[in-house]
């Protein structure tokens, strides 16, 4: 839980991974952000050919992580499209092909700031390398670009957690309690908590 960007797209060509990669590793060493690369076992795939079951050694392209934020992917499947490298671990082409090329990223920890120098970045690569990107901003500074509206998302994600971290401070496994029972308990507390929140909101 807490605030993220969830996005999607595909590269114009899959030979711009390699420039795509050089430029955000110049940006990235300029803020001081550390960069991870990624080398495909396999290369693009050919006009009408379609893979069956990828793994992380299909993906090619970069990751890069500002502190106190998960890691921002621009990896890329074999037919072009973004995904993250760590849901290919558990990948089931039968229950999660589309997931797959679905990236996120919690930026909750790391402040306004990076969201906003993360989104920027992002656009600029849009633009520059992408033949479509869609992406998904739970701060709603993305196409919008209003800071007042950004800092508000933020508090509000911030009590929301503060309330959660209290709500849950002294929950324990009860004697003989089963770890879904504990499940069920946390889920009751939650919905209490934020339920009268809503009525004394109302």
């Amino acid at each position: 839980m807490g605030l993220s960007i969830h996005y999607s797209g595909r590269i114009k060509d899959y030979a711009l991974i390699d420039a795509m990669q050089a430029e955000v590793e110049d940006i990235c060493k300029s803020l001081e952000w550390p960069v991870q690369f990624y080398d495909a076992a396999s290369s693009e795939l050919r006009p009408g050919e379609t893979a069956e079951v990828y793994s992380p050694d299909d993906v090619k392209g970069t990751s890069f992580r500002p502190p106190k934020c998960e890691p921002v992917y621009l990896t890329f499947l074999p037919d072009r499209s973004l995904c993250s490298p760590v849901k290919l671990i558990y990948y089931d082409p039968i229950t999660n092909a589309d997931l797959i090329e679905l990236v996120h990223t919690k930026t909750q920890e790391a402040g306004p700031d990076t969201h906003i120098a993360i989104l920027k970045l992002l656009h600029y690569l849009k633009q520059k390398y992408f033949e479509s990107f869609e992406l998904n901003d739970e701060g709603y500074y993305w196409e919008k670009w209003d800071k007042k509206i950004l800092l508000s998302q933020f508090a509000r994600y911030n009590l929301m957690l503060d309330k959660l971290s209290a709500a849950l401070a002294d929950v324990k496994l009860a004697p003989g309690e089963s770890v879904e029972s504990l499940t069920d308990r946390i889920e009751d507390i939650i919905k209490k908590k934020f339920d009268s929140q809503d009525d004394s909101n109302g």
